[in-house]
């Protein structure tokens, strides 16, 4: 019961977020408010759909990226890495039970830091960028959403707020 009520949760939010489209061409900007993936909250999630038989280039992509921001000149680049996991849904995903969800955690967000995946691969492997982004849209099986959320209860800490605003 808990998987189909987060699916259609999930579902819901796939609904109401932004699409990927096509591949752009990442050697000009994408309009402002298209792709930018900034995060407004402390932290936050963004899920993604991906074909089955896609996962692997999906996942080359990420790991290229995740060894590019880590080892970066850029601190904020880092700093972003140190915050971010990557979860691969056990369950089926949207649309229908027939792609494969991945999950971004950011928590802690980098303030004002873009999360858009062309705009760190142009700026940390720009020799490559093109290339792993096309393969990275190819993977799509739905458009992704972002979510920004705000811790309401931490069970690991006792000092942490209990409700909403930490009212008890």
């Amino acid at each position: 019961m808990f998987v189909r009520a987060t699916l259609t949760v999930v579902t819901a939010v796939f609904v109401v977020g932004g699409s990927v489209g096509h591949a752009q061409d990442l050697t000009s900007p994408a309009p402002i408010g298209v792709q930018d993936r900034i995060y407004t909250a402390p932290a936050g999630m963004m899920f993604h759909p991906i074909l089955p038989d896609k996962t692997a280039d999906f996942e080359d992509v990420i790991t290229r990226l995740r060894t590019a921001l880590n080892s970066s000149t850029d601190e904020t680049h880092r700093a972003q890495a140190r915050g971010w996991k990557v979860y691969r849904a056990v369950e089926p995903g949207p649309p229908d039970q027939t792609s494969v969800l991945y999950v971004f955690v950011i928590d802690p967000a980098v303030s004002a830091a873009d999360y858009t995946i062309g705009e760190l691969l142009r700026r940390e492997l720009p020799l490559e960028a093109q290339t792993l982004y096309e393969k990275f849209a190819a993977s799509y099986a739905y458009s992704p959403s972002l979510i920004n959320v705000q811790l309401v209860a931490d069970f690991t800490a006792a000092d942490a707020p209990t409700g909403v605003g930490g009212e008890p």
